[in-house]
């Protein structure tokens, strides 16, 4: 499967379950260091709708912030989700070009003598391959080691907490029963185990809601599996009412993937029916205005995949005055 292809079913798990305060508290809870945890008052925690991912890398990572108390004073948990195949050797410098985003909007609304907001950066890693990259950004700095300690003073530092699902063991995935299966989803695919047992455990998926439940077995199916193994998968279900849950919804979602790539096949059919019929049009004027056209012209044509352009060139042949003035407008 294209590395992007299930990068949107990603996000969609993601955000899906942890947009949920419950969810995400206990994530964080269990899943940050121990004394960072302690300091952080749980009940404030609450979901701000903004992002401040690069649109350009909006394909392989997606954020959440929260703005949470941390003994009586403002501050904002960032959940960076990183789903490339591949880690980001400056990580810490994309982290700190977040960060720097969230606090210019906070000064936008709370001008000085406002203080900015602690923020806590956290990297949530999903991939095939541990990670070697220093979280700390002055590891990125090229220091002269004869005056390191006098200029680190003057650099800038930062330091992310990295989670990485590949090092975490599925059992000690902790959190609520939805965040768990969630992130046990999020650990499975990469490494081609989203049929193992860990993601099929009973008890958690019992305790889910017919939502969350469709939203695990539509990223499931989303991946590269076939119909017969999921089948056999759902088969082994020892509970009969989750099992013939799990089995009508897993059908009713491959019908609307059928159904959904027919739509999409016919879309596309029309779209192109429609750029040929433009381009005939065009070629048609150019003969009429012209008298024919060289075969360079119908070649570059076949490239012209803008239906607004493919009018203006059908106006542009009748208006030329020569052959040569229509092809410089190509």
């Amino acid at each position: 499967m294209p590395e992007n292809a299930i990068h949107q079913p990603n996000d969609k798990l993601l955000k899906a379950t942890f947009s949920t305060p419950e969810n995400a508290r206990a994530f964080f809870a269990n899943h940050l260091p121990k004394n960072l945890a302690a300091a952080i008052d749980w009940n404030t925690l609450s979901l701000e709708p903004s992002s401040f991912v690069d649109p350009q890398l909006a394909g392989s990572e997606s954020d959440l912030l929260f703005r949470i108390k941390l003994h009586q004073s403002d501050a904002y948990l960032y959940l960076l989700f990183e789903h490339q195949s591949s880690e980001d050797p400056r990580m810490a410098l994309r982290m700190l070009s977040y960060i720097l985003r969230i606090w210019e909007r906070f000064a936008k609304d709370k001008p000085p003598p406002s203080k900015l907001p602690a923020i806590l950066p956290i990297v949530l890693a999903q991939g095939r391959r541990a990670w070697k990259t220093s979280p700390r950004l002055e590891d990125l700095i090229d220091l002269p080691p004869e005056c390191t300690e006098v200029l680190r003073p003057w650099q800038p530092a930062l330091m992310y907490h990295l989670i990485e699902l590949l090092r975490i063991p599925y059992e000690a995935i902790e959190g609520t029963p939805e965040g768990i299966l969630t992130l046990r989803a999020l650990k499975a695919e990469p490494v081609n185990e989203l049929l193992a047992d860990p993601l099929w455990d009973e008890s958690l998926l019992f305790s889910i809601s017919e939502d969350a439940l469709e939203r695990l077995v539509r990223y499931i199916l989303n991946a590269e599996l076939s119909v017969p193994a999921l089948s056999e998968r759902i088969a082994k279900i020892h509970a009969k009412p989750l099992k013939a849950k799990a089995m009508t919804l897993a059908d009713r979602l491959r019908e609307e993937g059928k159904l959904e790539g027919k739509l999409e096949g016919k879309r596309e059919g029309l779209a192109e029916g429609r750029l040929r019929a433009l381009r005939e049009s065009v070629l048609r004027a150019v003969e009429i205005r012209h008298g024919g056209y060289p075969e360079g012209i119908r070649e570059v044509l076949e490239g012209v995949n803008d239906p607004d352009v493919l009018d203006r060139l059908h106006e542009s042949a009748f208006r030329s005055d020569s052959l040569e003035e229509f092809a410089r407008n190509l």
